[in-house]
Parts: C-alpha cells; sequence; structure tokens
C-alpha cells in the first residue's frame, strides 16, 4: 500500500503554529487593540456630540425664553403670543438638534470605518483619492436625493415648517411628525402616515403658524328674519367671548358679517374669529353647537341642501 503524503502537507508544525499564534497575538494588541479604541472613541465621540448638540439648542430656548419674556414686558405683549413663540423656538430647536445629531454621527462612523480600514491593511489612500470621482458620478446619478436634501436645508434653517405643525404640502395633509434632510413626514386626519420629498414640496401651508380664522359659514332658510338672526349670532358671538373656558384661545373677539349671497331658497351669514394657531376646528365646533341651540330656541331654520340638478328623460 503505497504511502500518504497529505497529512504531512496539511498538518502545520509546531513552530508554524506558534508563529502563527505569535503573529495573531501582535496584530491583536497593535491594530486589533486600535481597531477597539476606534470604535470605542467612535461610540464616545457620538454621545458627546449629542450631548452637546441638544446643550447647545437648550441654551438657544433658554435664551430665546429670556429674550421673549424681555420682549413682552417692554411691548406688554399678550401671555399666549409668549406661550405661542416659546412653543414655536423649541419645535425648531428639536428638529434642527435631530438633523444635527444625525448628521455628525454619520461624520464621525465615517471616520472611524476609514481608520479601521486602514488598520486592516487597506490602501485608504486610492480610496480617498477616488472619492471625488465616486462623489461625482454619485452626484450625476443621485441628482434627485442632492436636491430633496438642498430642500431639506432650506426648510429647516428658514423655520418654514417643524414638528408638531399641522400643514399642507399639496401632496398630503396633516400633522408633520418627522423632518429631516431628505424627507417630511405627515400624519393626515384618518391616521395615514404620507411621506414627501422635500425637493418634490412646491408650497407649504402653515396652519400653525401666528394665528389662525375659526370661519363657520350659515345657509339660512329665506323665510328667516336677518334681524331676528342678527341678534342670535351677535349674543353668541359676545357669549362665546365673555366664556373663561375659551379667553386662552380666542385672539379677537367672533366677528358677525352681514348677508353675504340670497337667492328665493336662501341667504348666507358667516362668522369669523382669529384663535390660537390649530385651536380653530374647535373653536368652529364649538360656534355650530352654540348656534344650533340658540337658533332651536328662537325658531331659525337652516336651509334645505342644494341638491344638483339633473336633465334627462323620465323613465
Amino acid at each position: 500500500m503505497a504511502p500518504t503524503y497529505l497529512p504531512e502537507l496539511v498538518t502545520p508544525t509546531t513552530d508554524e503554529t506558534l508563529s502563527l499564534l505569535d503573529q495573531a497575538l501582535r496584530w491583536l494588541l497593535s491594530s486589533g487593540l486600535l481597531i477597539v479604541l476606534v470604535l470605542v472613541g467612535a461610540a464616545v465621540a457620538t454621545a458627546i456630540a449629542r450631548w452637546l448638540i441638544h446643550r447647545f439648542f437648550r441654551t438657544m430656548i433658554a435664551s430665546s425664553s429670556k429674550l421673549t419674556g424681555v420682549a413682552g414686558s417692554v411691548v406688554r405683549r399678550d401671555r399666549r403670543d409668549q406661550a405661542a413663540s416659546l412653543k414655536r423656538i423649541e419645535q425648531r430647536a428639536s428638529t434642527l438638534s435631530n438633523v444635527a445629531v444625525n448628521v455628525a454621527t454619520l461624520i464621525i462612523w465615517m471616520i472611524a470605518a476609514i481608520m479601521i480600514l486602514d488598520q486592516i491593511g487597506v490602501n485608504i489612500a486610492p480610496v480617498i483619492a477616488s472619492l471625488g470621482v465616486v462623489g461625482l458620478a454619485a452626484g450625476i446619478g443621485a441628482q434627485t436625493i442632492i436636491k430633496d436634501i438642498v430642500a431639506g436645508v432650506v426648510m429647516l434653517f428658514e423655520d418654514i415648517v417643524a414638528v408638531g405643525d399641522v400643514v399642507d404640502l399639496e401632496y398630503a395633509t396633516g400633522t408633520v411628525e418627522n423632518i429631516n434632510l431628505r424627507v417630511t413626514q405627515v400624519r393626515s386626519l384618518d391616521g395615514v402616515l404620507w411621506t414627501v420629498r422635500n425637493g418634490e414640496i412646491i408650497r407649504v401651508g402653515n396652519m400653525s403658524r401666528g394665528f389662525s380664522k375659526a370661519v363657520v359659514l350659515l345657509d339660512l332658510d329665506a323665510k328667516s328674519d336677518d334681524r331676528v338672526v342678527d341678534e342670535v349670532l351677535a349674543r353668541v358671538a359676545e357669549e362665546l367671548g365673555a366664556d373663561p373656558e375659551w379667553a386662552d384661545v380666542l385672539q379677537s373677539e367672533v366677528e358677525v358679517s352681514g348677508i353675504l349671497s340670497e337667492d328665493a331658497a336662501r341667504f348666507q351669514r358667516r362668522m369669523v374669529a382669529t384663535v390660537s394657531p390649530g385651536s380653530q376646528w374647535k373653536v368652529e365646533m364649538e360656534l355650530r353647537r352654540r348656534i344650533r341651540a340658540q337658533f332651536a330656541a328662537s325658531g331659525i331654520e337652516f336651509a334645505l341642501p342644494r341638491f344638483a340638478e339633473t336633465t334627462g328623460k323620465s323613465a
């Protein structure tokens, strides 16, 4: 039987084994230890950056609060205006701090990855040199993403929208839940979370900025006495303005219009009030509730709904 030499070819000698273990130990004590230190350093740097960024924006909020308080004492601003201003500052600071933390984390870990590649033995000089070419190619192929990021930066620093705002982005309407450099996420009234690319946002309707308008349109039966309607609406407006439950919401008296339009079946009146941003819907509901009760007590009837006119031969 012919002897086999395979075990001798694949089985390392004792010296070779010790040499491999020695090399592995040396690598662990040099490059391996440095990789661990880089990972730990990146984690620590990320935590420190997060703390510094949040601390910076907290300081900004505190400074803005003091300035708002001084301005309020000088020009005697209403407490509601001061509260709305401070809330706006907090929303903007929260949004900007989250974006800044994400950017800082990305930069830190990119640097850590390059340092780890260098310790593994990858020649990073060509990698760094080729980043320009890769960046150019990526820029050409990712123009949409770059457009979204630029638009996101502009939206954030110009304070167009903030987390918590109720907005109309043309593609979606609802409450802003998240903003980053690429997309804006809006939760609609029916619970759907819409994600809109920042580069596709052409117009923004912000319903949470400064003040809002509560508007109630009333279609009344043509037989109703307009003088009685006028007295009832004026009473509703006065009672709502005097109600302490709504004192912090209403920013002006409720205005009652005259007859806006009329025909043989109806005439139209309108009530308008300037209110705190985001509270217009509950003020409108409260006005409608009070109007219905007062109309029922005064015998005023609403007009019947308009039906679309149809043409054609009867069956």
